[in-house]
């Protein structure tokens, strides 16, 4: 979704300053050049206005192409996990939270920020520290939100969501909302492991067993 280039395109072709256009839509200049800028975006009822006013589609105002944007977010995601990865956390959160705006609809790009929020909250302080906690409880409960619990993005953000209220020494949330996340044993890798066969079911089960290996590497962790 590209409104910003869109409509300043649009505006310029009919010759508007920004602020002749904010005086047609008796909005404020500063308004116009946050949706040129894509700083923010118009109230969806303004959409229609907006595509109205200059003889287009709502579509063809957004350009929207559902193939680009999931490649846009898949590139930016994996680019965001690299320099998490690498160390680089405060550099990852800031590119992140700079481009929200883009992607403030998206249930995994939510999930995205509040765990690379967390993630950053173990290198920082006191109030910073728990800013940062709250920020990402506040994205995580927004991604469970747009989920609306159809998939495992709901789990990955409630797991995030009870790191951080631990964090925050309420603990006792984090316990309530633990107790509902789904068991172990009936994980999609469990499940996809016995009812497959052949060269499938030996993948699953090798990944089943891999995810087994991991978990207790985390347990025997935590015993220490």
């Amino acid at each position: 979704m590209d409104l910003g280039n869109n409509l300043k395109t649009l505006r310029k072709s009919k010759n508007l300053t920004q602020e002749e256009l904010a005086e047609c839509l008796n909005l404020s200049p500063q308004t116009i050049s946050k949706w040129e800028n894509n700083l923010s975006m118009p109230d969806i009822s303004m959409l229609p206005i907006l595509a109205d006013y200059f003889g287009i589609s709502v579509d063809s105002l957004l350009s929207y192409n559902v193939k680009e944007r999931e490649a846009d977010k898949k590139e930016l995601a994996q680019r965001i996990h690299a320099l998490v990865n690498g160390g680089n956390t405060e550099l990852a959160y800031n590119e992140l939270n700079n481009s929200m705006c883009k992607w403030s609809l998206s249930a995994s790009m939510n999930h995205l920020m509040a765990w690379v929020a967390y993630t950053l909250s173990k290198d920082k302080e006191t109030e910073a520290r728990q800013s940062l906690l709250e920020e990402a409880i506040m994205y995580a409960d927004r991604s469970i939100s747009l989920d609306g619990g159809e998939t495992s993005k709901t789990a990955q953000a409630k797991m995030t969501k009870c790191f951080c209220l631990v964090d925050l020494d309420r603990k006792a949330e984090a316990v309530k909302i633990a107790n509902l996340l789904p068991s172990m044993y009936t994980s999609r890798e469990r499940v996809l492991a016995k009812i497959t066969e052949g060269s499938e079911q030996k993948k699953n089960i090798d990944t089943m067993l891999q995810f087994i290996e991991e978990l207790k590497d985390e347990m025997n962790t935590l015993l220490k």
